[in-house]
């Protein structure tokens, strides 16, 4: 039996879409992930490409020896030897911007998401647009604060230097400023994981070896949906008395139960743990250090000193939003004047469930 895409059953076309979209989506990542290593591992050699007024510089590097610069006019392409192994883009330093950061020592598991979610007040650019690495800087300070250093650029500034390497016949694998060192490892790789596929002759061999894999899928997807629209009234029928097992527990519970409020509040951006983490930095006052953070989906606790632990109170309340904070032990005052505190208190983002 054959089927023409017009005829073809609505299971049948699903399947045929879903096989399509993940063959695409495995050829593209296999050749991106690929394509670099196979240079790595096949000839041990890397390459830092640097821009020119009227071109490229190139170097070679092995072995952590940087070779001599060759330069590279506008529209020429690179030596065969460049197309093999990958390729470190060091752009010039005003293209990028950077930003020295103080956030808590008790955040630094939460600080790519921090970071992510302060984008756009640190830049100038939306956050979609944003390229950008960072790095923590050792030691902590004795307000209990980290340093942290951030470069970032914008996808914009950065794409008429890609243009120029794709003119060259080379596609970057790492990103950074020419301001390091260009004989040491990137403190700052802003472009890791974005390389594109290339390389034709390479996506050939591999969606080859692809088609083999996926005709395997195919038939099993055709499989299930054979047996999906043998099913197809069972479906039907289930879904019908669920609606109407929902129906039931509507009118019994009412509309807007509070597991419902609950479930729909822990959903909202504004109620995220990394917000919570962002407002708790800018209550805490100067001269107060956190030695534990302990968040869990309801509660919050704090240990640390302060120079006045009893204002932590209203202050936890008002700008973080915290619900009945209180002491959970007793508060001392050491030799330097510093009230040791350990303070609980219910989330101000999570309803309580007797609500």
């Amino acid at each position: 039996m054959t089927f023409s895409k017009g005829t073809m059953p609505a299971p049948l076309h699903r399947a045929a879409n879903i096989v399509q979209a993940i063959g695409a989506a495995l050829l593209d990542a296999l050749v991106a992930t690929i394509r670099p290593l196979l240079g790595r591992f096949s000839t041990g050699l890397s390459h830092v490409v640097t821009i020119a007024p009227n071109g490229l510089v190139l170097h070679t590097s092995q072995k952590d020896r940087l070779g001599p610069p060759q330069h590279l006019d506008s529209n020429v392409r690179a030596p065969e030897t460049f197309h093999k192994g990958a390729v470190e883009l060091r752009l010039p330093p005003e293209v990028f911007l950077t930003r020295a950061l103080r956030l808590p020592d008790a955040g630094r598991s939460y600080l790519q998401p921090i970071i992510t979610h302060r984008l756009e007040r640190l830049t100038p650019w939306r956050a979609d647009q944003v390229l950008y690495a960072y790095s923590v800087v050792d030691g902590v300070s004795e307000d209990g604060t980290i340093g942290v250093d951030l470069l970032a650029t914008s996808v914009d500034l950065v794409a008429p230097f890609l243009a120029r390497l794709a003119n060259a016949g080379l596609t970057a694998t790492a990103l950074g400023s020419a301001a390091e060192p260009l004989d040491a490892p990137l403190r700052f790789d802003l472009y890791k994981g974005r390389t594109q596929p290339a390389d034709d002759r390479l996506r050939g061999r591999i969606g080859r070896g692809l088609a083999i894999l996926l005709s395997g899928l195919t038939v099993a997807c055709l499989l299930s949906a054979v047996v999906a629209a043998s099913a197809a009234s069972n479906a039907e029928e289930v879904r019908q008395r669920l609606t109407a097992l929902r129906t039931k527990l509507t009118l019994r519970g009412g509309v807007g139960t509070s597991r419902e409020r609950i479930l729909i509040e822990g959903k909202r951006t504004e109620n995220a743990t990394i917000v919570l983490i962002d407002k708790l930095s800018r209550a805490l006052p100067d001269g107060t250090v956190l030695r534990e953070l302990d968040i869990g989906p309801a509660r919050i606790r704090l240990v640390g000193r302060s120079i006045d632990a009893p204002a932590l109170i209203a202050r936890l309340e008002a700008e973080a939003g915290l619900k009945n904070p209180r002491f959970a032990a007793p508060v001392i005052r050491d030799a330097e004047k510093r009230d040791a505190f350990d303070l609980v208190a219910t989330r101000g983002d999570v309803m309580d469930v007797g609500q």
